[in-house]
């Protein structure tokens, strides 16, 4: 098989459309994570991949779609319909547009019968389907399970066709197909390297429109926004030959993200918000105690599930405002600046905690919605004292979650 690089300009990332086939998958009966495990692989390789489609077990559906993807794409990955069952339809639908034959292979089917007799079974007929393959393919032995794969040339372009079994298809990815595509696409020091930066208290609108003039799809770096529950992340992503090229392209744009957003960075890669709010009271050498009202216990959560969580002395959930100033030893919970200070001052020191946080706000329902009208985060400590206030409406998952980190990040701004 011809390895040379084919059907892109220098300097280009090659396409690739992953195709992931059975009906199953669109009947909702079992969750794809095929794709995110190859699209992952691909942007390792320095692969662009383009499309991700699925498609039920029809051929007339199936032939089009491998068509389509040979039509748009330097490569195309399948997944699935390999089996040995007669609505398993890649080999023939791959065959049928490649224009040639399926073949049988009796190399395929002496693996495949003693896989069957390793462990003790007497392989049913069937199963010699697995045998076949379109002809003048590449067959790939698969010695984790009975479907073999396979790569078929169509117009020049490689279609491999992988099992639908994640630990197959995983298995046959690392060891024959990953090193085969290097090879192919002359990738063997070409690849995508990535940094991520975490940004809490701004929205993704926000942090758009801090950074809108560094997005530029297809640029390299490449700049992309990714929008979670309490996080936005920035994602620079390089294709590069090399770690060296890599930072060279990353560092200064991530330099510049972090110049213009400041504080509102808490992290990268891994890094979690928690985690980083263990390690500056590690370096404080400070213990915390925590009081939640509405984001019942969240917060203190969060701190737990740190690494060396021990940092975190005593957590109270307290939702009921008359409760609360019981606790406190207030006639009410006032929820303005001081009062909210004196709250965590009293929850440092009824924990014997070096800082205490009180995140502290009560729901309201009114016509099916639910709304924290008043939100208050205090942190106490010695030289330490930071609030912040917010209003916010919608589910109570919701404010839940966001109240967690609204209060972690008073407290992470507190520390720095």
């Amino acid at each position: 098989m011809n390895h040379n690089s084919f059907g892109r300009h220098s300097g280009s990332a090659p396409t690739c459309e992953i195709i992931t086939i059975g009906s199953e998958l669109l009947l909702g009966q079992i969750e794809d994570t095929n794709t995110v495990y190859l699209a992952h692989e691909m942007a390792g390789l320095g692969i662009a991949v383009r499309f991700r489609t699925s498609v039920g077990d029809r051929m007339d559906e199936m032939r089009h779609t491998i068509r389509s993807a040979v039509d748009r794409c330097d490569l195309v990955i399948t997944t699935g319909g390999l089996g040995p069952t007669l609505d398993d339809l890649t080999r023939e639908a791959v065959a049928a547009v490649a224009g040639v034959d399926i073949e049988y292979r009796q190399n395929l089917m002496d693996e495949i019968e003693g896989m069957f007799q390793r462990y003790g079974y007497e392989m049913p007929e069937n199963n010699r389907r697995q045998a076949y393959v379109p002809a003048g393919s590449i067959a790939i032995s698969n010695p984790v399970g009975t479907a073999p794969a396979f790569i078929t040339e169509i117009a020049g372009r490689p279609v491999i066709c992988l099992p639908g079994v994640p630990k197959e298809l995983k298995y046959l990815m690392t060891h024959e197909v990953i090193p085969w595509l290097r090879k192919r696409f002359n990738l063997l020091d070409h690849r995508v390297t990535y940094q991520v930066l975490k940004v809490v208290g701004l929205g993704e609108s926000g942090v758009d429109s801090i950074l809108h003039d560094l997005i530029h799809p297809g640029q390299n770096p490449e700049v992309g926004l990714l929008a979670s529950q309490g996080e936005i992340k920035i994602r620079i992503a390089a294709v590069s030959d090399g770690e060296r090229g890599a930072a060279a392209l990353i560092d200064p744009v991530a330099a510049e993200i972090r110049s213009r957003l400041g504080s509102k960075i808490f992290g990268q890669g891994n890094e979690t918000l928690e985690g980083v709010i263990h390690s500056l009271l590690h370096q404080r050498g400070s213990t915390l105690a925590v009081l939640e009202t509405f984001t019942g216990g969240l917060a203190a959560e969060r701190m737990s599930m740190a690494p060396g969580a021990g940092l975190l002395i005593q957590s109270w959930i307290i939702p009921d405002p008359v409760r609360v100033a019981e606790f406190l030893g207030q006639d009410k919970v006032a929820l303005e600046p001081e009062s909210a200070l004196a709250s965590a001052q009293s929850v440092r020191e009824k924990a014997g905690a070096d800082v205490g946080l009180a995140l502290l706000g009560f729901v309201e329902e009114s016509q099916g919605s639910h709304s924290v009208v008043k939100g208050c985060a205090a942190v106490a400590g010695e030289g330490i004292r930071k609030t912040f206030l917010w209003e916010m409406g919608g589910d109570l998952y919701t404010l839940r979650i966001r109240g967690a980190v609204i209060g972690l990040n008073t407290l992470r701004l507190a520390l720095l």
